[in-house]
């Protein structure tokens, strides 16, 4: 019996004070923090574009095509913000008509979102009837909230149909915050 006791207390308790970490993707963008979060990543990244690649096109009318897996109102914003700022750093002609263009830009989004984390000791309270419905008290816990956007692109010259595969370029932009459950304080990149 005491075997028994043993065991289960064991088993309880390794439960209940689970270090425990979960990832999940917010895909409605409805609070501030997340919006934020998504456009701060989105404004980094594309300050990351290299000179080297763009100075070259300065006498050369652009097309500019992006791609996502998804569209919507955030690959509008990044489409958008990668245009003007094409303009504004490297006084390129954009065109809209590829038919006129002597060289095509292709973005492809491989990210643009948020996600969030938790990491560390807590209690979980599972609501078996509805789970989304579920809560946690934190003992000591991280709950760390990510935007993070990621692109690559290619420079196709029109002339010589000779395509260019760029880099890799990404950002994240970071809040989290420290709970127990007493207190809990902000530790954030985004201000």
């Amino acid at each position: 019996m005491r075997i028994f006791a043993v065991v289960t207390l064991s088993l309880v308790l390794t439960i209940i004070l689970n270090g425990c970490t979960t990832r999940q993707v917010s895909h409605k963008l409805g609070s501030s923090t997340e919006q934020r979060l998504i456009t701060y990543s989105i404004e980094q990244m594309i300050a990351e574009l290299p000179e080297q690649d763009f100075s070259a096109f300065s006498q050369d009318k652009v097309f500019v095509k992006s791609h996502f897996v998804v569209d919507g109102p955030v690959v509008n914003y990044a489409d958008q913000m990668l245009r003007l700022d094409l303009l504004r750093r490297f006084n390129l002609t954009i065109v809209d008509d590829i038919s006129v263009a002597d060289v095509e830009l292709h973005v492809f989004f491989t990210s643009l979102a948020t996600d969030s984390d938790v990491f560390g000791l807590s209690i979980p309270f599972i609501n078996a009837t509805d789970t989304s419905q579920s809560t946690r008290i934190d003992l000591l816990a991280i709950d760390m909230f990510h935007g993070i956007s990621e692109m690559m692109y290619y420079v196709k010259h029109r002339s010589s149909n000779q395509v260019v595969k760029k880099g890799k370029i990404k950002a994240r932009v970071r809040t989290d915050d420290v709970s127990t459950p007493v207190i809990s304080f902000p530790v954030s990149d985004i201000d």
